[in-house]
């Protein structure tokens, strides 16, 4: 019988999470390939990126606030503006996301070049 057999023992090493696991290497372990150069901090936007995609962001939020107003619900032109500035807020803010991202991997494409 199976049960009857009580010599067995079975010995289970239990692992805490994340016990192997390093930021430098993949999940498992077993790799020595450096993924990212281990520099303490890269500035690659400099003062004006960041000025020219204020200036952007905000002709988006502009642009978007003016189209979005036929599609509000309000027949007043006032609170038909405001909805239309509430909606442009969010896409506004998606943008901005976008652009920084486009230009941290633009430029840091152009330095990998150099």
């Amino acid at each position: 019988m199976i049960g009857s057999n009580s010599n067995i023992s079975f010995k289970i090493k239990e692992k805490q999470f994340g016990e192997n696991f390093r930021f430098d290497r993949t999940c498992s372990g077993n790799s020595t390939l450096d993924y990212m150069d281990n520099t303490p901090y890269q500035k690659l936007l400099t003062p004006v990126h960041h000025i020219i995609g204020l200036i952007l962001t905000f002709l988006v939020f502009v642009l978007m606030s003016i189209l979005l107003v036929p599609f509000t619900f309000s027949t007043n032109a006032l609170i038909a503006q405001g909805q239309a500035c509430l909606t442009a807020t969010p896409i506004t803010a998606v943008f901005w996301f976008a652009y920084n991202m486009f230009m941290v991997v633009l430029l840091d494409q152009k330095k990998q070049k150099k």
